[in-house]
């Protein structure tokens, strides 16, 4: 990907933005500030999201589509949909972040299912795998929301009980994502040891959530 299709919006004004993932600076507003912002229609602060958070979403959006063009336009789309729906966002239940990378989860699943509806796979530009929703993409978890179920404290807790190579593959997984194929080479170990990773970290996680009758 050279560069970021222009964040365009329904009043036919257009965001030209630089990417970059750094969420709060001291010369800019934090994610939650700036979500106040768009909900009173504030174009700048939609676009300064845009600028931090466009590569990660762009990113999950085409290692589940495998087209540029599609993740281009999912892209768009979430971040319109963040300017619309910017006043249901509840701090208690996760983080901005989170809540992109949910939408966008949420979004391009269904964009894939519709794709595949249409045979837009035809030609060979996703694998068989992927087309029977094989991959190690780690999303179906996330679709429940990680931080929604714990809310930002108790998540912290859960994570404590976790060792450091089930943390850091969750947070690689479900922050940044990685697939368990990219997270064995960020980490420098094999595959088979970081699937044993993701899946022990979730279910303890699941066990936090049991005991709190989630």
């Amino acid at each position: 990907m050279t560069g970021f299709p222009l964040l365009r919006l329904h009043d036919g004004s257009a965001c030209a933005l630089r990417d970059t993932s750094a969420a709060g600076t001291p010369e800019e507003p934090s994610d939650e500030a700036l979500i106040a912002r768009v909900c009173a229609d504030d174009s700048e602060a939609l676009g300064l999201l845009f600028r931090r958070y466009a590569r990660l979403v762009w990113t999950i959006a085409h290692r589940i589509l495998r087209n540029r063009e599609e993740a281009d336009d999912l892209l768009q789309d979430v971040f319109l949909l963040i300017r619309r729906r910017a006043s249901i966002f509840d701090p208690s239940k996760g983080t901005v972040r989170s809540l992109l990378i949910q939408m966008c989860y949420q979004r391009a699943f269904s964009r894939r299912r519709d794709l595949m509806r249409r045979h837009f796979y035809c030609c060979g530009e996703i694998t068989a795998n992927t087309v029977s929703g094989n991959t190690d993409l780690c999303s179906p978890f996330y679709d429940a929301s990680l931080e929604a179920h714990f809310g930002k404290s108790a998540l912290q807790q859960a994570f404590e009980d976790l060792t450091t190579e089930q943390r850091e593959t969750l947070r690689l997984c479900f922050t940044e994502g990685y697939t368990l194929e990219e997270i064995a080479v960020e980490l420098g170990q094999s595959y088979g040891n970081v699937r044993h990773h993701y899946y022990r970290g979730l279910e303890k996680l699941r066990k936090h959530l049991k005991r709190k009758g989630l």
